[in-house]
């Protein structure tokens, strides 16, 4: 009789309706998951750049990034002459707009008096040659792949009113943070910033067998007053905490499009009795149990959740994958590529069946005592 009276709520019209209605809502927690399964994809590959230990860098004391900040380029002259200071390199960092063959977009772009000397500092693998003339520009790995450049490629830099077409003559690893930076001569940052006679901020280490607190003291005592000392940080930890921050917001956006779910249950066990208070009645008739009652309303939630579950999931992929294909051809050099794990799936259809049972209990459990139905006997 179980099997009877489920069929007879299937053919109901409205299940299309409300498979539609769960659908939707996990259809969403499926393309947040995969947007967020490849941006922590991209937070763990930038999780393994690491700083260079015992770096140091001098900015101007009210800057608010690198980019701002402008320094005396003799202050970098100053500190060369240390005993205790290893190396020192002056450097200009700044934002341009890159063209290349596909597209074009912002980058950073570091300006550096030796591109060999910096790149062999920061113990990097070049696939091609440094830049030796203002012509010639090195591109960070990263960056390479993500703007789809290749080695021998031509770019273009424009700063303002000012442009600047080089050579691509080396891809370059070196697992820090400059892997995602173009890199040229001091000479190219000058011609596109239009200034000659100021550098960004001046990057130097210590020698290890010095007193770093002692030789920290020294170097301050011999900085300007509008400068600031900083040590460069790991951007691992950062990263890390980035993941959880927004591994936090997606549970809680998820625990609110559960909620939805339930609501929608309850609406659809509601709409179900209501609609079918005949059909329910009738096997009350033919001697079916008030737990039976209970019995199918709760399997034909559960199955309409099922169903609905299982096809928001197929539809969120789909949909954000389109989203990115589109995304792709409008913007070519903008690669994202979403996906959904196996476990992810599974936690979302059972989680959105849990939600779906919980939010048909209270209209179940009133199934079982209608009046109507008693009456109807």
């Amino acid at each position: 009789m179980s099997a009877l009276g489920f069929k007879m709520l299937l053919r109901k019209r409205g299940v299309s309706l409300s498979i539609l209605a769960v659908a939707l809502p996990v259809a969403i927690i499926a393309s947040m998951n995969s947007i967020t399964n490849y941006i922590d994809l991209q937070a763990q590959i930038l999780a393994g750049i690491v700083s260079p230990a015992g770096t140091y860098l001098i900015l101007n004391s009210s800057s608010k990034a690198l980019t701002d900040s402008k320094l005396d380029v003799e202050l970098a002259c100053r500190l060369s002459g240390l005993s205790y200071v290893k190396y020192v390199y002056p450097q200009k960092m700044f934002t341009a707009n890159l063209t290349t063959r596909i597209g074009s977009c912002k980058v950073y772009v570091r300006g550096v008096g030796d591109v060999a000397g910096f790149l062999k500092m920061r113990g990097a693998y070049v696939n091609g040659t440094a830049a030796r003339s203002w012509m010639e520009v090195n591109i960070g790995e990263i960056l390479a792949e993500t703007l789809s450049i290749s080695l021998g490629d031509e770019v273009c830099l424009a700063v303002g009113g000012r442009q600047l077409r080089a050579r691509v003559v080396g891809i370059f690893r070196s697992r820090v943070q400059s892997d995602v930076e173009l890199l040229a001569l001091m000479e190219a940052a000058n011609m596109l910033t239009g200034g000659n006679d100021t550098v960004s901020f001046i990057e130097f280490s210590l020698r290890e067998d010095v007193n770093r607190s002692e030789a920290l003291s020294r170097i301050m005592q011999q900085l300007p007053g509008n400068v600031k000392l900083i040590q460069t940080q790991q951007l691992g930890e950062f990263m890390r905490q980035m993941n959880m921050q927004t591994a936090s917001l997606l549970n809680v956006l998820s625990l609110a499009v559960y909620a939805v779910v339930a609501v929608s249950s309850y609406i659809i066990s509601v709409r179900l009795i209501v609609d079918s208070s005949y059909e329910i009645a009738m096997l009350k008739a033919l001697g079916a149990g008030r737990k039976l009652v209970f019995t199918l309303v709760a399997t034909y939630t559960a199955t309409i959740a099922l169903i609905g579950s299982i096809f928001g999931v197929a539809l969120g992929i789909v949909g954000v994958q389109v989203a990115s294909t589109i995304l792709r051809w409008i913007q070519p050099s903008i690669d994202i590529t979403p996906f959904l794990k196996v476990e992810q799936a599974t936690q979302i259809i059972l989680l959105t069946l849990t939600s779906s049972i919980l939010g048909c209990i209270i209209p179940a459990l009133k199934s079982m005592r209608t009046r109507y139905m008693e009456q109807q006997l």
